[in-house]
């Protein structure tokens, strides 16, 4: 369909993608396509029929000539007599079967006097059937060859003793057959072509095959007849198509096509008409449409629809208006929400013992990640990030709350174990929503560049020392109203621990949200913890403004073109020391 629209297009063009049209187009399709089908279908049912007489006719040959053969004439001098010379030969002079001097080897089986009769016995069957030839032979399974023993083939007989090359398969085939169904074989020869030669094994005294009455059809001959059936049958599947292509055609066009250019019109006079501000409530209701169909129903389900039109539009309009207004007031969230987060930086250009940078980017219009730093005294800085449970309004109100029962708990002067226990027991006292929020907590002392922090279930963090970064081991609590206080009282250690480690100058903190680490690309697989380790060794610098873009470059990088699923939160601290 082109790009411009309906109303666009000229009469011809309009024809051209048409129902109509592609109505006719399908049919015409569909017909060569069933055409098609029915032609291969009925041509390999016909093959495999034609086939099998074939093989029928063959094997019915070679079972009435062994019969005839067994009661007329003793084949078994003959036949033993032809193999004894064939396998006390040695290789070298049997490897050319129109040497003469090979061939002179067999002189007494030529000149025997069951040959001629042998002979006579299956030219007359030959003759008596549509086939190629019928012939007496061995087959010999060390050497892969069939040995001839009497050939009535008048075009170029083969001599008793004449060998050709076949397939080891046929051949145990052949030996092995247990009297049960058709015995024959299809392959292909170098003087021949495909054969399809079918037999009847001839039995001694001693109840062993001393050798085969077979029958060749060369599959040439067999694609002879199929030929004039060939163009029959696609003349008749032709007519047959195109006879069901022109009713199965007129029938769509009345019962299909014509209803639905009536709703397509009605359609177009109702949107010009709400366009002109015409009031009219009739342009479907008046269809006369009785197709008994889905269409007939589509025509009064459209009638239906143009009766509640009005009312719609008018709900679609209070509906836009208040989406409007929801949105001015998300806007206004994010606003606050980004103003009451510490956002300028450096933050504190007075300090020189340390350099701190922080970035949130939430994945709706309010998020629930939030970070917050702030001196508690002259030589203590503390450093929190936390991930509240969910997104949207509700993240956004208990982050807020979290945030401030957090920094007054600091202020208060608790280790950071204590401020989790604190704010644990003030968030479940009444979290009817069952909200949590992950917290990490850092108290830097900034003359010695010891570092206390405690865990509540957040990310573990990434320390930068010696030229490298390395994960901060881990033993952290629940996160912050998971569970009552009551019950982590009844655990046996502390809930919430202290850790420390002591910074030297240049050491680098990096701190983050699951956003970072879970970001996904379009086939769902995550950032992850390697890939964040990796990437902070390889970042060009550990300046805390400068490593942080780095990082979340990587992170769109890997994500590519995969929307942002969750608030991404990040936070640096380089210690420097008091110069």
């Amino acid at each position: 369909m082109p790009e411009k629209s309906v109303r666009e297009m000229n009469e011809a063009e309009r024809r051209f993608y048409s129902i109509s049209a592609h109505v006719f187009h399908a049919t015409i399709i569909g017909s060569v396509i069933l055409g098609l089908v029915a032609f291969l279908v009925g041509f390999g049912l016909y093959a495999y029929a034609l086939a099998g007489q074939y093989i029928g006719e063959s094997f019915g040959l070679s079972k009435s000539c062994a019969a005839i053969m067994d009661k007329a004439a003793d084949v078994t001098p003959l036949a033993e007599e032809v193999m004894r010379v064939y396998r006390s030969l040695p290789e070298e002079e049997r490897k050319n079967p129109e040497d003469p001097a090979y061939l002179e080897r067999f002189q007494s089986v030529i000149n025997a006097e069951d040959q001629a009769y042998v002979t006579a016995i299956l030219n007359e069957f030959r003759t008596a059937g549509d086939v190629y030839d019928v012939y007496l032979a061995m087959y010999d399974i060390d050497t892969e060859a069939i040995v001839y023993i009497a050939d009535p083939d008048p075009e170029g007989p083969c001599p008793p003793g004449y060998w050709e090359e076949t397939d080891r398969k046929g051949i145990e085939k052949f030996l092995n057959w247990d009297g049960e169904g058709k015995l024959y074989d299809i392959d292909r020869t170098d003087h021949y072509g495909w054969l399809c030669t079918a037999g009847v094994p001839l039995k001694g005294a001693d109840g062993t095959i001393k050798a085969f009455v077979l029958t060749d059809i060369r599959l040439k001959d067999f694609a002879s007849g199929l030929k004039s059936f060939l163009w029959q049958f696609f003349i008749a599947v032709s007519l047959a198509n195109a006879a069901f292509a022109v009713l199965f055609s007129l029938h769509m066009k009345k019962h299909l096509v014509k209803p639905i250019t009536d709703i397509t019109n009605a359609a177009q006079q109702y949107i010009d008409d709400r366009k002109n501000h015409v009031e009219s409530r009739a342009h479907f209701s008046n269809l006369d449409i009785h197709t008994g169909d889905e269409i007939e129903n589509l025509s009064l389900v459209m009638a239906d629809m143009e009766k509640d039109a009005v009312a719609y539009f008018e709900e679609l309009m209070a509906v836009t208006a208040e989406k409007e207004r929801i949105g001015t007031e998300l806007n206004l969230a994010t606003r606050i929400q980004a103003a009451v987060l510490p956002s300028t930086f450096p933050a504190f250009p007075d300090r020189e013992e340390f350099d701190i940078y922080a970035t949130m980017d939430p994945a709706k219009e309010v998020g629930g990640d939030f970070y917050d730093f702030f001196m508690i005294d002259d030589t203590h800085l503390a450093m929190v990030i936390a991930d509240v449970s969910g997104k949207g309004i509700p993240a956004a109100l208990f982050m807020m709350t979290s945030r401030t029962m957090l920094k007054d708990a600091a202020l208060m002067g608790l280790d950071p174990a204590g401020i989790m226990d604190r704010v644990n027991a003030q968030l479940s006292e009444s979290n009817s929503y069952f909200m949590f929020v992950t917290v990490w907590l850092g108290i830097l002392d900034i003359t010695t560049g010891r570092l206390e922090y405690s865990d509540a279930g957040h990310e573990q963090t990434l320390l930068y020392q010696n030229g490298s970064w390395s994960f901060l081991p881990r033993k952290g609590g629940v996160a912050l109203a998971a569970f009552e206080p009551e019950l982590l009282a009844l655990e046996k250690e502390p809930v919430f621990v202290n850790k420390e480690i002591i910074l030297q100058p240049g050491d680098l903190i990096y701190q983050y949200t699951d956003g970072v680490t879970e970001a996904m690309t379009a086939e769902r697989e995550q950032f992850g913890m390697n890939r964040l380790l990796a990437a902070a060794n390889e970042a060009p610098s550990t300046k805390p403004e400068e490593f942080l873009p780095y990082i979340r470059g990587k992170i769109d990088e890997f994500v590519q073109e995969a929307p942002q699923f969750d608030d991404i939160t990040m936070l640096a601290l380089q210690y420097r020391g008091k110069k």
